[in-house]
């Protein structure tokens, strides 16, 4: 039994140090990258972008200064296309007021001088055998033209700084990687415990990016080169999924292609949850992951599930059978928790140095990080599985069934 236990340990052990190394080189690996991406003596032409957005409502808080970062972006040459389920929608009615547009235009052409070519509207109608976000973002292809070199995609519960769209497709355009991603960091709106243990919990994902060989594609920031858009033949293979980005991800990589990220890109994006909300969220992530990325998923499992195994097993061994080397794992895993948490902290201090509220909105998760690693990955391993025997969910007012193999079906919409 001992030999069984010492097992768990070091792997307990093990997977812990990994966690705590990756942090611990997060900004070296962020210079290297900035260094080679973003050098000011180097000429990179800028192929035209056009950056797709599926919309869904208005958020007095988030859309209207979500709109305003898209449309005053940096980079050289882009066009945006927002794509809607319908023309009632009030994200929708919201944009066509805001740009001053009669009904039979759909296209706004902005009157200064600037790198932003058009923003279009579109309108992709209710979807029936596939996600509505992936429903709208088809219709958005239809409008591609020859000259656009790169697709790009992006949430609108994010906000971008003018140089988001420069720095996420420099390196497609050095000719360095096909496809480039980043992720986001779920910033507290508030106190509740639930918004920031799912700050938390994200925060773990979000600095897992940049080795190629873990970098999965997050459809809330990404762009793909054109000539790859089509070799992958995208607009056919989301045809009847649910997972946009997931769905990306492994078209990428079953073609030998290699993602990159861009570690000093993490977006801010503002959150608040109640417990309920919370449990929604993740265990919607996981059914996703489930469905779209199997391995991703029986690996997020065992992470979890080994951790937890640890944690409990350590903590019997010493209250129940006064076992005193048991201590010693327990001490290596939480002296690397604390290194971790403290690595953490520097990151997003670096990351949002010129946003000090955001800053002090995330130091109120500066004690879970700390101290409550085994609660956060218990409800992560809680999310997965949750979800095993689920095939189905609702996301946006629409219920989905989801089958092996990731066809999907509208059971249901919320009137």
């Amino acid at each position: 039994m001992d030999w069984l236990l010492w097992l768990i340990w070091t792997v307990w052990m093990t997977g812990s140090l990994l966690s705590m190394a990756n942090v611990l080189f997060y900004g070296h690996f962020r210079s290297q990258q900035d260094q080679r991406w973003l050098d000011p003596k180097l000429e990179v032409d800028q192929k035209k972008v056009c950056w797709i957005i599926a919309l869904k409502g208005f958020d007095k808080q988030l859309t209207e200064p979500f709109f305003k970062s898209l449309i005053t972006q940096s980079y050289a040459d882009y066009r945006i296309i927002f794509t809607f389920e319908s023309d009632q929608d009030e994200g929708y009615i919201w944009l066509r007021n805001h740009l001053g547009l009669t009904e039979k235009e759909a296209v706004w052409y902005p009157s200064i001088s600037s790198g932003l070519e058009s923003v279009s509207l579109v309108v992709a109608g209710p979807a029936r055998d596939c996600g509505q976000k992936v429903h709208n973002q088809i219709a958005a292809f239809a409008r591609l033209r020859q000259d656009d070199k790169i697709i790009a995609f992006a949430d609108a519960d994010i906000t971008c700084p003018p140089e988001t769209l420069s720095r996420l497709v420099v390196p497609i355009n050095m000719g360095h990687f096909d496809v480039m991603t980043t992720f986001r960091w779920l910033i507290p709106g508030d106190s509740h415990p639930a918004t920031l243990l799912g700050s938390v919990i994200n925060a773990s994902c979000a600095t897992m990016g940049g080795h190629v060989f873990l970098n999965t594609v997050w459809g809330g920031m990404v762009a793909i080169e054109r000539e790859t858009f089509e070799e992958l033949r995208v607009p056919d293979r989301f045809s009847r999924v649910l997972s946009d980005d997931l769905t990306l991800n492994s078209l990428v990589k079953r073609s030998g292609r290699t993602i990159g990220f861009v570690r000093s890109l993490i977006v801010p994006s503002p959150v608040q949850f109640t417990w309920r909300e919370l449990f929604n969220f993740g265990s919607r992530q996981y059914f996703m992951v489930k469905f779209y990325s199997i391995k991703l998923y029986l690996s997020a499992y065992e992470v979890t599930g080994l951790y937890l195994a640890g944690f409990i097993s350590s903590i019997i061994a010493i209250t129940f059978f006064n076992n005193p080397l048991a201590w010693f794992p327990l001490g290596a895993v939480m002296l690397s928790d604390q290194i971790r948490a403290f690595c953490r902290r520097k990151i997003y201090q670096y990351q949002f140095r010129d946003q000090p509220e955001t800053v002090r909105n995330l130091d109120q998760t500066i004690l879970i990080e700390h101290l409550c690693t085994p609660i956060w990955m218990g409800m992560q391993f809680i999310f997965i599985v949750s979800v095993l025997f689920k095939n189905t969910i609702t996301w946006a007012g629409i219920k989905y069934r989801v089958k092996a193999g990731g066809d999907t079906t509208v059971l249901a919409r919320k009137s």
